[in-house]
């Protein structure tokens, strides 16, 4: 049985009937990414989530594992921004021959895709504790992706995160992590949004917004550059060994600190405007 939608012909077997009547559900035309953050917002609700209450006092498990999530994943699949970033990484990482690579809460594998595409020796695996079995079915057709609960190795190419670390509670410590298991003189790549967009964003990672590099250099990574194609992307380099003490022994002055400049850059910015 296949299902049309969006352009896309889905696998409509390896889909459970609740996914299947809110694939159903969705708009016949694609929509605009408002729309996609308005519905992800409204089922943020329906699970009756907080972003100020801590995780271990709800199920944020049934929001995370919701259909709306395939939703999420087959938008990013056509949206030309989403699939131009996945498209910019997959060109660095095929251009530094960057072979070995974990890719952190890549749920969907449309980074993983693009890379394997274009990479024929590459390997990618996709550390997904929500991991749907609509894509990994979806991905089964490429040996060299992987879903896994964790990470396989320690001495990545390169492990990325996008569009992760706003979601979690513990953004420096998760950081760290993923940079533990790559291997020195390898890469890890943040693509981060600590911005209020969707409510699955949470409000206690904002100020890492313009302080975020200020902990990773404490950490002990090395800023590269900006990922060509995908600006939002900050690239690291592993030289020297880590510290996470280091990171988080100054983490409440500079909450303080990322606080206070959320607040004033944008006025800053509007003044600077009005002087243009």
């Amino acid at each position: 049985m296949q299902i049309n939608i969006w352009g896309l012909t889905l696998d409509g077997d390896s889909l459970t009937e609740s996914q299947k009547k809110y694939i159903e559900f969705l708009p016949k035309d694609v929509p605009s990414v408002e729309w996609v953050w308005a519905e992800m917002d409204r089922v943020w609700d329906e699970c009756g989530l907080d972003n100020k209450k801590p995780f271990s006092e709800q199920d944020i498990g049934s929001f995370y594992g919701h259909p709306v999530w395939i939703m999420n994943g087959l938008f990013t699949e056509i949206d030309p921004a989403s699939i131009g970033h996945r498209k910019a990484i997959a060109s660095y990482y095929r251009d530094r021959d960057i072979l070995k690579i974990a890719d952190y809460g890549g749920g969907s594998g449309v980074l993983a895709e693009q890379v394997v595409l274009g990479h024929k020796n590459a390997s990618v695996d996709i550390v997904e504790p929500y991991a749907s079995d609509f894509f990994i079915k979806k991905l089964s057709a490429y040996p060299t992706v992987n879903f896994v609960s964790d990470y396989g190795h320690t001495n990545y190419d390169c492990v990325i995160a996008q569009d992760v670390l706003e979601h979690v509670e513990n953004p420096i410590e998760t950081a760290y992590k993923m940079s533990c298991h790559v291997k020195e003189g390898g890469y890890v790549i943040f693509a981060n949004c600590f911005y209020p967009v969707i409510k699955c964003h949470l409000p206690s990672t904002f100020y890492l917004r313009h302080t975020f590099r200020y902990f990773m250099k404490k950490m002990g990574l090395v800023f590269v550059e900006r990922m060509p194609g995908a600006e939002h992307a900050l690239v690291y380099q592993k030289k020297d060994d880590l510290s996470l003490e280091k990171a988080l022994n100054s983490a409440p002055k500079m909450k303080v600190l990322g606080t206070f400049l959320n607040k004033i850059i944008p006025i800053a910015s509007k003044i600077k405007r009005l002087f243009n």
